[in-house]
């Protein structure tokens, strides 16, 4: 008996355990797997779109701010060479670079005032009047001192002393510290014939510019024309002139005496 049951107890021991270490079927239906979504890395959400938008507006924001910096520069540059060649006396090669500067920005008011410059260095007097008398009115009133200025100068070209003096006034009045006004308008008075107001303004153009030597020949020939030879003297000395120098003004200096004379200035 005993034999008998030992083959049918090893045959179940044999048999497999029915879900014991079963490995999954893939057959076998949908619960037997899960199945997780792939992660889509190109996705944005509306929020960084709108920030990449944001940043390439900005990006292109600053690249129209470096292409307007870098013509304002180059328009700056343009006017400064013009600006020399004037202050050079090169007033007709001052006209061609403002033709070119006008036909490839378009002129504007400093554009405008340098080409009055150049134009009235060239004795286009006309034509010069014209284009600083354009630059008056308006609201650009604060920026009228070289306007007046210049016109002053015109007016001394042309040897319209009464006009020279009133637009050299109204160019100090608008601009209070334009020496070169200073010095022309006390020449102005001077042949005038009008003393006091001559040497003040003289005086204020020499203090402001801290001994030019223009301006201190200027008060020299003054003082050659109102009989104050110490200081004409001193100045000549201070300037070292030459014989040749100071015989040429007091020749100066007697032509405008006899100027008075012909004209009955009292001095």
């Amino acid at each position: 008996m005993s034999t008998c049951l030992l083959p049918l107890a090893l045959a179940a021991c044999a048999l497999p355990q029915q879900g014991a270490n079963k490995a999954p079927d893939p057959a076998s239906g949908p619960e037997s797997t899960v199945n997780y979504p792939s992660p889509n890395v190109t996705a944005t959400t509306p929020s960084q779109g709108a920030l990449i938008e944001a940043e390439r507006r900005e990006l292109d924001r600053e690249d129209e701010e470096t292409r307007k910096a870098r013509a304002e520069r180059e328009k700056n540059l343009h006017l400064k060479l013009v600006q020399t060649m004037i202050e050079q006396d090169n007033a007709y090669a001052a006209l061609a670079h403002l033709d070119a500067y006008d036909q490839k920005w378009g002129s504007d008011r400093q554009s405008k005032q340098l080409r009055a410059d150049s134009l009235r260095k060239t004795s286009q007097l006309d034509q010069a009047e014209l284009v600083y008398k354009s630059l008056l009115g308006g609201n650009e009133q604060v920026k009228s001192g070289p306007v007046w200025y210049g016109l002053g100068k015109v007016a001394i070209e042309r040897g319209d002393l009464k006009s020279a003096a009133t637009r050299l006034e109204k160019s100090i009045q608008v601009d209070p510290l334009n020496i070169n006004a200073y010095s022309d308008l006390g020449l102005v008075y001077l042949l005038e014939g009008q003393k006091e107001p001559a040497y003040n303004t003289l005086m204020k153009a020499n203090q402001l510019a801290s001994g030019d030597v223009k301006i201190m020949a200027n008060l020299a020939l003054w003082g050659l024309v109102f009989d104050d030879f110490n200081m004409a003297m001193d100045i000549a000395d201070r300037l070292q002139w030459s014989d040749n120098t100071r015989n040429q003004v007091m020749s100066q200096a007697n032509s405008i005496k006899r100027r008075f004379d012909a004209k009955g200035n009292a001095r």
